[in-house]
């Protein structure tokens, strides 16, 4: 039922069209950072509608374009890219919540971000206020960020701000009741997260009442300094996920040792890369959900390839409310990875349901239940490269169904039966 209710939500906010404009669109006739035909002044102009004309070929900006209307805002491009500044700013700042359409253009900050050159904006950033109700849209298609030494895309519903990625939980900010909903198509982000420690390609940071929804079609995030993708829920709601024909490469290396023979200290550099003594990599894709809610949804035809820590991360926690984790992951090649390929972890009282088919794994598989649920995996047509570490505890029940299915290494099975 859980699972039926929530499908039936992410086809809802699929089907949902933006707002219609009201006012004619605005027109962008040149690429100068201000003034008559600019993209500053159209963002100004109340129009919620804006066309960037074949005749502007790029655009420079010397601060953040800012819209600050609550209409729907669709920006359109033919192709162009919007150079960013050199501050901390973003480039595009959404500062009241506005559902956001953007079609056509590519955000490029300056690069040449490192852990020893720290510094950059945001590629796109959707702020959320407390009042904020409904459903935040943000759809972007045929859409690349580059080179932001900050987050790539960032919609935050946290009154915390950048310091919301610090933990999970209700203590940890507090948001709207609105959910968000994000769907990327054919976009790209590449180079972005290397000005400081924990700036992700994508990050969703959600501390109230609604859910996240997060739908990726035929995407790209590589080279990013933490994670790829880290979708954060820390209040009373799920997560729902639909990832395919998505790639996820080279993520994670921002706090990575690069010589791993002391003569290269990222701690010491910068002390938020400190992780119980270690330098804090980060993954491919990562879900961290805590409080009643759970994560559900599919991953199909992925590749995540050569991550500085894990592949697919997936982690939920929390006592209360009704919890659950249900996920579909197919034909997903998970190679080169420094730590897992696949993890899903829960460490609340969750039943848990995982079913992969057409795994094709370099490394470890894990799953683990860590309170009173139950946990049921189902493994098929794969092809393990390492261990397969599967966890049931407590008062909870474990089984696994594994059919063609090769392990390399070893089953480490804790409290989990093979049917």
């Amino acid at each position: 039922m859980k699972k039926n209710i929530l499908n039936l939500s992410l086809l809802a906010c699929l089907a949902t069209p933006l707002a219609a404009h009201a006012a004619p669109p605005a027109f962008v006739t040149t690429g100068a950072n201000d003034g008559k035909g600019s993209l500053r002044a159209a963002l100004a102009s109340g129009a919620s509608k804006i066309i960037i004309t074949r005749k502007v070929k790029y655009i420079g900006i010397t601060e953040p374009l800012v819209y600050q209307e609550t209409a729907p805002l669709t920006l359109i491009g033919k192709g162009q890219t919007i150079f960013g500044h050199d501050g901390d700013g973003p480039i595009l700042h959404v500062a009241d919540g506005a559902n956001l359409s953007v079609k056509h253009l590519d955000f490029a900050g300056p690069g040449g971000f490192d852990i020893e050159h720290p510094g950059g904006g945001k590629g796109i950033f959707v702020e959320v206020p407390d009042d904020r109700e409904g459903l935040v849209h943000v759809q972007l298609k045929n859409v690349s960020v580059s080179g932001t030494g900050n987050h790539g895309i960032h919609v935050s519903d946290c009154s915390l701000g950048d310091e919301c990625g610090d933990g999970q939980g209700e203590d940890e900010g507090t948001g709207s009741d609105a959910s968000i909903f994000m769907q990327l198509n054919r976009v790209t982000v590449d180079g972005v997260g290397f000005g400081k420690q924990d700036a992700d390609g994508v990050r969703i940071d959600d501390r109230g009442e609604g859910d996240i929804i997060f739908n990726a079609t035929n995407s790209t995030f590589k080279d990013v300094g933490a994670d790829g993708v880290e979708l954060d829920e820390g209040g009373n709601g799920s997560v729902i996920i639909s990832v395919r024909k998505s790639v996820f490469k080279r993520n994670g290396a921002y706090c990575f040792d690069i010589d791993g023979e002391g003569g290269f200290d990222p701690i010491l550099i910068d002390p938020d890369c400190d992780d119980k003594g270690e330098p804090d990599v980060d993954d491919a894709f990562d879900i961290d959900e805590a409080g009643p809610g759970g994560i559900m949804g599919m991953v199909a035809n992925v590749k995540a390839i050569d991550n500085f820590d894990e592949g697919l991360d997936f982690d939920t926690e929390g006592d209360e409310g009704d919890n659950f984790v249900d996920l579909d992951l197919i034909n997903i090649r998970a190679k080169g990875n420094a730590d897992e390929g696949i993890k899903v972890s829960e460490e609340g009282n969750a039943s848990v349901v995982v079913n992969m088919r057409a795994i094709k794994a370099g490394g470890d598989i894990e799953v683990e239940e860590e309170g009173d649920g139950d946990l049921q995996v189902s493994i098929k047509g794969s092809k393990i490269g390492d261990d397969l570490k599967l966890s049931e505890s407590d008062d909870g029940v474990g089984t696994v169904k594994l059919r063609g299915t090769k392990v390399v290494d070893e089953k480490d099975f804790n409290n989990v039966d093979e049917i």
